[in-house]
């Protein structure tokens, strides 16, 4: 299959090697010149723990270069960037009716929108399906062939057969779902409630108050997921509590190290100029404490981690205020 990955960060490059392993075809585009120059130079993306990449896959910063009518086209950019790096991909004749499937976790800040609903705005050419790819997988673990689990999610549940036929090795196991609102909330909010086990982390509480952070996170996105259309189901799954888990815990966590590092008492903007690659969960903790308000949703842990990472609050006494809260049932 002929496939077009848009975005060569640690995890499209992650899946383009997995693809090409699969005797695929493969291109990749990716916006940092620099970074593409380094992996045209020495096969080597410094982002990964692998070894040389193929001369077969190409590394491109000429987004026209991968899109001669490709069969799938996979979309691995940030969520900030989706919007304009979609309408650059439309600009194209496309006539291949590829599938579409997208990697990215996140939300739209201005409008909220999953990024599934700003896609599918967006492509105006002939595609046959749209789906997401979603679950509990640092590219750093997959790139290096260690078992992982992945939900593609689709409208289209053909569709999602196809993409789960052609990713699904003895080390990547992909299941299949209808429930696509429901896998996408669940991989864009986990990121928030990951920054929050970071900062107990940062701020030295131990494993008691990670365990029902998680547990009370994931309750408020089966709240929210609910309300938007989503079975509640799904976020018990693995594109759910299943991503949570692994984002909240691990020391590849770029969410969770956000967290730590303003536990320990830094503030966003030191933290996030440090950063070489881009930590979700603080652009969609905007686009959550937002939802949470037009939906009349109570969201006490989103919406903490909304004030503390854009209004400074106190991380110590906003766990305060979290666990002084009003006695309520479970």
């Amino acid at each position: 299959m002929k496939i077009s990955i848009v975005g060569g960060g640690s995890w499209g490059t992650t899946i383009a090697l997995h693809l090409f392993e699969l005797n695929n075809s493969v291109s990749v585009w990716e916006h940092d010149k620099k970074r593409v120059k380094n992996i045209q130079k020495t096969r080597i993306n410094d982002l990964l723990p692998i070894k040389r990449i193929p001369e077969e896959i190409t590394f491109t910063n000429k987004l026209f270069e991968i899109l001669d009518n490709p069969e799938m086209i996979i979309l691995a950019v940030p969520s900030h960037a989706m919007r304009d790096v979609c309408e650059k991909i439309n600009k194209h004749k496309i006539s291949s009716n590829p599938i579409i499937v997208n990697l990215s976790k996140g939300l739209e800040f201005k409008t909220h929108k999953r990024l599934s609903e700003v896609i599918t705005e967006i492509f105006k050419f002939p595609y046959r399906g749209m789906v997401v790819l979603s679950g509990p997988s640092h590219a750093e673990e997959v790139c290096v062939n260690l078992p992982t689990l992945l939900v593609a999610a689709s409208e289209n549940v053909k569709v999602a057969k196809i993409v789960q036929s052609i990713f699904m090795t003895e080390r990547l196991r992909i299941y299949y779902s209808k429930d696509i609102i429901g896998v996408e909330l669940g991989g864009a909010l986990k990121n928030v409630i990951a920054i929050a086990a970071g900062i107990c982390k940062g701020v030295g509480f131990g494993d008691n108050s990670i365990a029902a952070l998680i547990i009370r996170g994931s309750a408020e996105i089966m709240k929210i997921a609910e309300k938007m259309g989503a079975d509640p189901m799904t976020i018990s799954g693995l594109s759910g509590i299943g991503d949570l888990i692994v984002t909240a815990i691990s020391h590849h966590s770029r969410n969770q190290f956000v967290g730590k590092e303003i536990g320990k008492g830094k503030i966003l903007r030191e933290v996030l100029t440090n950063m070489e690659m881009v930590a979700e969960g603080v652009i969609t903790a905007k686009a959550a404490h937002q939802l949470s308000i037009d939906n009349c949703i109570e969201m006490p842990i989103i919406n903490a981690i909304y004030h503390v990472l854009f209004e400074d609050e106190d991380p110590l006494k906003t766990v305060d205020m979290l666990m002084t809260r009003d006695p309520k049932k479970e």
